[in-house]
């Protein structure tokens, strides 16, 4: 449903909601049948009345339900007031002619035709925000137009429309990634089918009339009158109304009343589907407001609770994650929901409160004497025992109004009248002192915009008590990773720098971490190990290793990409559903409780193999190391290319989201120095064979997730297997060895089963070195594990060997298709071969089954008997169910046994230091070469008999191989080989079309620094997915100075760029509160990408004082590469010779900074990590202990630079510098009828820089 959009500028001021006894302009309810309203462009005008406190009610007025601005909507009229004909005719005539130009069923004829266009003729036209069609081109040829529209971008199109702007009539704020995937995941958890999302302006070109209505929520009127009110009114009762739920995010600046009547009315038409045993059922909703607004929305709905969560907004600088208090974002979620349905995200700072069954910030800490979690701010409230409740940690109890504040509060109650000068007879829009105020405000530098405050906010600053030796940004979230020199790998949140967990070094991955890279979702973290040449792929969640792979050389730098390339094929395969999920059954969990156990495949409810692999789309992990080593992993799991040719170590690798080449730098030592170089390589045969090289990745990822899953599983078996099952082998042994008789162990236990007695050293082994509290708990023990390695066996290893095979079998079908899948080196004898061995493996696996089946009934039978007569023995009770006489059956069962069993083998002595091999499944789970010691007994196996002696049966391709003297983990291994052998071939078929098709030489490094401080210097890749450009950002060496250069290259290698390369030079930086300017000489010291469009830099000033010597600087790509004087930056140079020899060639731009730079105190900064989709940089100091935090844009919203949270309670004032932000103060205040508004407000700037020129 499609409503205008408010802005968040205004307070409502509405009485009846709970502010009897103000001032403002109140909406009018209709007690009785509605009154017909007058039309306005946007529907229904609604009623309001001016209230004075103390005086009598105005005369009421008609206006317009949605704009807050009469520029916007112009309507007005007087209750009472009588119009002629004319008037309301050119009313009409207005309301017409405001109407959209297209209607929604012309809308609906336009995307029809847009969708059967080929990909080419899809366009939209940016500037007027609308699909084109073929014959819509020429009117929009002047205009931005985007083209290729995918269907994928159909279906998202709040990344085509740009948000509207007007703060009071339709400003449009968008839901941040993470606030929107929690919705979704939350709605999916909770099992909802359908969803009314009230609020979706604009979307009328992208949506079918059965699944979009034009819609105005304050007033509830839909544009296209009783078809879509019955549109609407079909999706709401279908399947009697079950599985639905109403979502709406309606402006904050609008009023409470209407927007809850309009509710209702929803509601009522749901209801009108229910039976009538279901009439008191509620329709599920979530109304996504700000805190402060709970008591009025309760009083419409006291069903409704609200939850702790914050929801974000990618476009809006005050509602999203910050510090604290109102930095953060004010907006929650109410929901009729129960609360203890509704998991939040743990890793996002939530918890779970046992006490009120529900989840609450991590510092809303429940307080016992109100019996709940009391904080609506994410902040630990204090409880007043004057008021009986929990308030702001900043209020104290006020003895003269009774009740807490803020500590400088009016105790007179609110004050009505001018904001300017004070007066009672006059708004702030009608005072005679209003221009002299704004003459006042001009004066006053802090006052103006945009140069009032720093560029940046601090959010977070801490010491670390390790060195800090890499760090990167999650692209999703607000978190961050870091490497230390102590082997952690580290994951901490944004706000506060807290951390959410550790991964401490261990034996089995490694201690030795070299670098982290973020998989494109931001779900997993990749980081390699130099001293165990390992990668390990670790759940953001928790660390806890998902995956982990070996490699040949330490890993020296990692890129992860996704793939943005487009077209009908891999939309297709994005948009189908796996068939193995169809066809296969979905693998049972492994059990928890054995100690390698992995996360991923032991949680319940959880889609192993996909939450491993991630989405469809295809992302790579590049690795880069020593001697050239670089290999190119399918969603960061399989080997597809390994890349050869490429001399020296690398130092930063960058894969184009095309797929079109591959960017290396590269670093080749000689005595005392380094020579640093670029390459390009072409990457033609993965960007060609794309949809292909997809299937086969998923493919190949799939299988390699499965051997995972299958080594597991025998893991699992190994530790079901206890040493205790070898007690009686070496017990027997031992008897051997000590007794003195000439008799075997064989004819000892068949005398006592014939004759029922034993020989002395029999004897003295049964009852002293047994017992029969032993042999009670060895039998035990075998039935225990043997039970537990067959489940194992049946639900884990042959499901996940079925799954292989499926999966190989598919991949062999791709083989066969030789005109796709040769070209990538699929190879289809190999895969016949990977499948065979897999058939070998089941083999093994059943005949595993086999043995236990037969072992556990060996030994029951076994000790059934032995325990009977060693309770006979020690002249014991022995119970009746035991004390049945042994038929003749029985007893050649057991004489079979220990036939079979209990035979002296000399030559196994000499091998395993024992006569007997009593048990026989432990030999299975042995991971060692040698043959079983007691393999199965073949002889007068009818069917093995046939297939030795027929010639053509023996060597069919279409029997599956036999290995009867082997272990279950030999075939295992040789199945594991098989298959690396088969899927190695298209990595070396890939890598070896991979040809260096540019090579660069950049500079000689003469630098000696450490390894790990290395880590954070230049250079540094990025790829510009929108324009196709890989930038490489480096310095030079010029007069004891480093100076920073940008190289850009095209990912097409036969396409050219201008001013391919140039170097900055840093001029002067302008103060914001003084206009001063600060010129130096200034180094570069490092420098990243914060997005495609700018660079973040830190620069030292080689002149100024210690302390105040570093500089924060954002860097827009827009006034380097500037296309009016672009002829005059171009190099003159030549690439074939090193770029530090020629300086003078290399063009340089001097750059000067009015904003958008911040020096850095206190601080002595050297390296930075910028993300510009969250918006934040964080910086490190050359001691790599010190790490400061900041948010970047924060003056486009005018975000106040408040020294300390306590201020800013303190103050507890709406701002008024900015009439857009929504004064949460005056919205609680106005409920206690206490606080006041102050008239001035003093904002504290930081001292200046007295090293200044005027």
């Amino acid at each position: 449903m499609a409503a205008p959009r408010d802005g968040l500028e205004a307070v409502e001021a509405e009485g009846s909601a709970g502010l009897q006894g103000t001032s403002g302009i109140e909406v009018v309810l209709p007690l009785g049948p509605a009154v017909s309203a007058p039309l306005c462009p946007h529907g229904p005008t609604l009623l309001f009345v001016k209230v004075t406190q103390g005086k009598e009610e105005t005369r009421r007025f008609y206006a317009c339900s949605a704009c807050r601005d009469r520029k916007d909507c112009n309507f007005f009229q007087w209750e009472d007031e009588k119009l002629s004909g004319a008037r309301l005719a050119a009313r009409e005539a207005h309301n017409r002619r405001c109407q959209p130009p297209l209607s929604r069923r012309q809308c609906v004829e336009r995307y029809l035709k847009f969708i059967e266009l080929p990909l080419t003729q899809r366009k939209f036209c940016q500037r007027c925000q609308q699909l084109l069609l073929p014959d819509d081109w020429g009117q929009h040829s002047e205009h931005q137009v985007l083209g290729d529209v995918s269907v994928t971008q159909l279906r998202k199109p709040s990344q085509l429309l740009y948000p509207l702007e007007n703060k009071k009539t339709n400003a449009q704020y968008l839901f941040a990634d993470r606030s929107c995937q929690f919705l979704v995941d939350l709605l999916s958890t909770l099992e909802f089918r359908r969803v009314l999302c009230v609020g979706t302006p604009r979307y009328s070109q992208f949506y079918m009339e059965d699944s979009f209505c034009h819609y105005n929520m304050f007033n509830h009127h839909f544009f296209d009158g009783k078809t879509a009110l019955e549109v609407c009114r079909a999706f709401l009762q279908e399947d009697k109304g079950e599985g639905v739920i109403m979502v709406t995010d309606p402006p904050f600046g609008g009023l409470v009343e209407p927007l809850a009547i309009t509710f209702k009315k929803l509601i009522a038409m749901w209801k009108e589907g229910q039976s009538q045993d279901d009439r008191d059922k509620e329709l599920p909703i979530f109304w996504i407001f700000p805190y402060f607004f709970e008591s009025r929305i309760c009083q419409f709905f006291p069903s409704l609770r609200m939850l702790d969560y914050q929801v974000d907004y990618d476009n809006h600088a005050l509602y999203k994650h910050g510090k604290t208090g109102r930095k953060q974002s004010p907006v929650r979620i109410f929901t009729n929901i129960p609360l203890n349905k509704i998991i939040l995200p743990t890793e996002e700072g939530y918890r779970f409160c046992s006490l009120c069954q529900r989840y609450v910030s991590l510092e809303n800490q429940h307080c016992e004497h109100c019996n709940s979690c009391p904080s609506k701010d994410g902040r630990k409230w204090n409880h007043c025992f004057l008021c009986k409740k929990c308030v702001k940690p900043s209020w104290i109890h006020c003895s003269i109004c009774n009740h807490c504040a803020v500590p400088d509060h009016s105790c007179q109650g609110p004050k009505d009248g001018c904001f300017i000068c004070g007066e009672l007879d006059h708004k702030r829009s009608t005072c005679p002192n209003i221009a002299t105020s704004k003459r006042a405000n001009k004066a006053v530098p802090m006052l103006r915009f945009p140069t009032c405050f720093p560029s940046f906010r601090v959010v977070g600053e801490k010491q670390l008590p390790q060195e800090i030796i890499f760090l990167v940004w999650s692209p999703k979230r607000d978190l961050i990773a870091l490497a230390n020199t102590a082997g952690e790998v580290l994951l901490h949140r944004l706000a506060s720098f807290h951390r959410v967990w550790s991964f401490p070094p261990n034996e089995n991955t490694g201690k030795e971490v070299t670098c982290l890279a973020w998989r494109p979702d931001g779900k997993l973290l990749a980081f390699a190990l130099a001293d165990t040449k390992k990668i390990v792929l670790c759940d953001v969640e928790k660390p806890e290793s998902l995956h982990s792979f070996s490699v040949e050389a330490p890993v020296s730098c990692m890129h992860w990409m996704e793939v943005t390339v487009e077209s009908s094929v891999l939309t297709s395969f994005y948009n189908a559903e796996d068939e193995s999920n169809l066809l296969l059954p979905k693998l049972p969990t492994l059990p928890k409780n054995y100690s390698n156990t992995s996360k991923i495949f032991s949680e319940e409810n959880s889609d192993e193999i996909i939450k491993l692999l991630g989405d469809v789309r295809l992302n790579i992990l590049v690795l880069g190391g020593s001697s050239g080593f670089i290999e190119l992993y399918a969603y960061g799991m399989f080997k597809i290319a390994r890349v050869t040719g490429i001399a020296g170590t690398c130092l930063a690798l960058c894969l184009s989201s095309d797929l079109k080449s591959l960017s290396v730098v590269t670093e080749v030592s000689t005595s005392g120095a380094s020579e640093v170089s670029y390459f390009q390589l072409e990457t033609n045969l993965l960007y060609s064979f794309l949809p292909e090289v997809t299937r086969m990745a998923r493919k190949f990822t799939h299988i390699s997730a499965l051997l995972q899953y299958i080594n597991l599983s025998l893991t699992c078996m190994c530790e079901a297997w206890e040493e205790i099952l070898m007690q009686m082998d070496s017990r027997l042994t031992k008897f051997v060895q000590e007794k003195n008789t000439t008799t075997s162990v064989q004819d000892e236990f068949m005398h006592l089963l014939l004759w029922g007695k034993a020989s002395a050293e029999l004897q003295t082994l049964l009852m002293n070195q047994l017992t029969v509290k032993g042999l009670k708990k060895l039998g035990q023990s075998i039935e225990s594990s043997y039970s537990s390695i067959q489940k194992l066996v049946i639900s884990h290893l042959q499901s996940g060997s079925e799954s292989l095979l499926y999966h190989l079998s598919e991949l062999k079908g791709m083989a066969s298709w030789k005109q796709k899948y040769e070209p990538l080196g699929l190879d289809a004898a190999g895969i016949e071969d990977a499948i065979t061995a897999v058939g070998s493996f089941i083999l093994k696996a059943n005949e595993l089954l086999q043995v236990i089946d037969s072992s556990m009934k060996n030994f029951k039978a076994f000790f059934r008997w032995l325990y009977v007569a060693m309770l006979r023995m020690t002249e014991d009770h022995v119970l009746p169910e035991l004390n049945k006489v042994m038929t003749q059956k029985d007893i050649t069962f057991v004489a079979e046994f220990l036939t079979e069993h209990f035979n002296e083998a000399p030559d196994l002595y000499n091998r395993k230091g024992k006569y007997f091999n009593v048990e026989r499944v432990g030999q299975y789970l042995k991971d060692e070469d040698d043959d079983l010691v007691s393999p199965p007994n073949t002889e007068g196996n009818q069917w093995y008999d046939f297939l030795q002696n027929s010639s053509y049966l023996k060597e069919s391709p279409l029997l599956f191989p036999y290995y009867p003297r082997k272990s279950l983990h030999f075939v295992k291994r040789r199945m594991e080989n098989i298959i690396d052998q088969c899927l190695q071939k298209p990595a070396d078929v890939i890598g070896k079309s991979m040809n260096q098709a540019i090579c660069i030489p950049l500079y000689r490094d003469t630098r000696s620094e450490d390894t790990a401080r290395r880590l954070f210097k230049f250079p540094f890749l990025w790829n510009n997915k929108t324009s196709n450009l890989h930038y490489l950002l480096f310095t030079i060496l010029e007069d004891s100075l480093y100076k920073m250069c940008i190289l850009r290259r095209h990912t097409d290698i036969s396409q050219s760029v201008s001013n391919g390369l140039i170097a900055i030079k840093f001029g002067s930086f302008t103060y914001a509160t003084t206009e001063k300017v600060r010129r130096s000489i200034y180094s570069c010291l490092d420098a990243q990408f914060y997005d495609d469009e700018t660079v973040t830099v830190v620069l030292k000033d080689t002149i100024g004082r210690e302390g105040r010597d570093r500089l924060l600087v954002q860097l827009p790509l827009s006034l380097v590469y500037n296309s009016e004087d672009s002829a005059a930056y171009q190099f003159t140079g030549t690439y074939s010779t090193r770029l530090d020899e020629q300086c003078s060639a290399i063009p340089t731009r001097t750059m000067h900074f009015e904003k958008h730079w911040r020096l850095l105190e206190s601080m002595k900064a050297q390296y930075v990590a910028g993300n510009g989709f969250r918006k934040v940089s964080c910086v490190l100091s050359s001691n790599l202990r010190h790490v400061r935090v900041f948010e970047m844009d924060i003056d486009d919203e005018w975000e106040l630079d408040e020294s300390s949270d306590e201020e800013e309670e303190a103050s507890n004032k709406p701002v008024k510098i900015k009439e857009e932000v929504l004064s949460e103060s005056e919205a609680e205040n106005q409920q206690a009828g206490a606080a006041a508004l102050a008239p001035e407000i003093v904002i504290k700037v930081e001292k200046l820089d007295p090293e200044l020129d005027s």
